[in-house]
C-alpha cells in the first residue's frame, strides 16, 4: 500500500492510500493540479502528471439547454414568465416603492390596476398615509386643550419618526420585492 499526501490550504496532508487519493480527485475536492507526494519521491509533483492519477478527473457538470423565453442559464435565478409573480415584481417594483411616499400610493393603483404586488404595497401606502393623517388631525385637535399642547412637542416627534420608519421599512421590502406587513398598522386591508 502505497501512502501518499498532497497539499491543501498550503499544507501537507495526512497519509492516505492511493484510493482515497483517487477518489478525492475523482469527485473534484482535489484538483488533477494538486500537488502530491510519497516517500521515495524527490519533489511535489501535479497529481494528473503520474499514471495512478491521470485518469482520475470529476465528472463533467452537463450543460443545461436555454429555458424557452429565459434570458440566461448561468443565472440560479428562476426567469421570469409572462404573468408570473417575479413578472410581476420585476415590472411593478417602482410603483410598490413609490406606495410609501404620502399620496403617491395612488399611482400604483392606477399605472397597474392588475398587479397584485402592487396592489399589496399600494394597500400598506393607503394605510400608513390614513395613520398619518389620523395622527396629525388627533395632535390639532388635542393641541387646543390648554397645558396638554405641552404634551404634544414630545409626542409629534415621536409620531413622525414612526412615520418615517414604517414608510423605510417598506420602501425597503417593496424594492427587495418582499410582501411583508408593515409593523402595526400593516394588519389592515383597504384596498382589495
Amino acid at each position: 500500500m502505497n501512502t501518499w499526501r498532497y497539499v491543501q490550504n498550503g499544507q501537507p496532508s495526512a497519509p492516505v492510500d492511493t484510493a482515497s487519493l483517487q477518489a478525492l480527485l475523482a469527485n473534484g475536492t482535489l484538483t488533477p493540479d494538486t500537488y502530491v507526494w510519497k516517500e521515495g519521491m524527490a519533489n511535489w509533483v501535479a497529481a494528473k502528471s503520474l499514471p495512478e492519477f491521470a485518469h482520475c478527473h470529476p465528472a463533467p457538470v452537463p450543460t443545461v439547454p436555454p429555458v424557452p423565453g429565459g434570458t440566461s442559464t448561468s443565472s440560479p435565478i428562476v426567469p421570469s414568465v409572462a404573468g408570473s409573480p417575479a413578472d410581476d415584481i420585476e415590472k411593478n417594483r417602482a410603483f410598490a416603492i413609490l406606495s410609501y411616499l404620502s399620496i403617491l400610493f395612488i399611482v400604483g393603483l392606477i399605472a397597474a390596476p392588475n398587479s397584485k404586488f402592487a396592489k399589496y404595497h399600494a394597500n400598506q401606502g393607503l394605510v400608513l398615509f390614513l395613520a398619518s393623517i389620523i395622527s396629525s388631525v388627533s395632535c390639532m385637535v388635542i393641541g387646543f386643550i390648554p397645558f396638554v399642547n405641552f404634551v404634544l412637542i414630545l409626542i409629534v416627534p415621536v409620531l413622525w419618526g414612526g412615520w418615517l420608519v414604517l414608510a423605510i421599512l417598506g420602501i425597503v421590502n417593496a424594492a427587495g420585492g418582499q410582501s411583508k406587513p408593515l409593523p402595526l398598522i400593516g394588519h389592515y386591508e383597504l384596498v382589495k
